[in-house]
């Protein structure tokens, strides 16, 4: 039920109903809550995954109450959903390898691979959405403020609520296609803002890979590299160059 709330609200924001969207995923919140005060232990670890989803996409929409979007109130809005999802791996208990941060040396041999992967996206993409950069002018200061806030906060809370809370939870009730498949179509499925049927499949097929990047891999950092050099390539260097 969860799930299906999900993407009800993300259709509705998709197709231009982005109150009686935020509306669903509030209820998919209220309803999550139910849940967790019936269901059995072992199953709250994936439905209290999924309401922060929701969470999530409430906190992300509140965008649209700012005039002017800056990379600053991105790192706001998304150091917001620190808490939950803190709170949510220590009680859960998950470790380091859950967490994928157990393998330093593997991560150093991972990032060069994953921003390269990224950028390619971040082409990609680009020549989807054409977007406008997010920061006023390319120079280092900016893009090295750009590549924090995309790095630390945007790639790094998307990734810890997708690939590390719910993917492995679906996985384990699903199987590995289905799991990497369900995690990848909700994350695509939080760009329906775009009201962009191109930018949804590419978002589900990014998805894919991140998913199937962090099974293999088990290594958070490798996910956020690949995440975080295709924003900074989208928001920031290709804006720029072709505007």
């Amino acid at each position: 039920m969860p799930i299906l709330l999900i993407l009800i609200g993300e259709g509705l924001i998709f197709a231009g109903f982005q109150v009686l969207g935020v509306g669903v995923q509030a209820l998919n919140i209220v309803a999550v809550t139910i849940i967790l005060a019936t269901v059995h232990r072992g199953r709250m670890q994936l439905v209290q995954a999924l309401a922060l989803i929701s969470v999530f996409r409430v906190v992300n929409l509140s965008f649209a109450l700012i005039s002017t979007v800056t990379i600053y109130w991105i790192a706001t809005i998304y150091g917001v959903m620190f808490l939950p999802i803190i709170l949510l791996i220590v009680h859960e208990k998950l470790s380091r390898y859950d967490l994928g941060i157990y393998d330093v040396r593997r991560s150093v041999v991972l990032l060069p691979i994953g921003a390269v992967i990224g950028a390619d996206l971040g082409v990609i993409e680009y020549a989807i959405l054409a977007n406008n950069p997010l920061i006023p002018n390319a120079t280092v200061s900016q893009l090295i403020q750009l590549s924090i806030v995309m790095i630390f906060f945007v790639a790094l809370v998307e990734e810890l609520l997708f690939r590390v809370l719910v993917q492995p939870q679906l996985i384990e009730r699903t199987g590995v296609i289905t799991g990497i498949l369900i995690t990848s179509v909700l994350f695509g499925a939080m760009h329906a803002g775009y009201a962009n049927a191109y930018e949804l499949l590419f978002a589900i097929g990014a998805g894919i890979i991140l998913g199937v990047a962090f099974y293999e891999t088990k290594n958070l950092p490798f996910v956020v590299a690949i995440h975080s050099f295709n924003n900074i390539v989208l928001f920031g260097m290709l804006a720029f160059f072709f505007h």
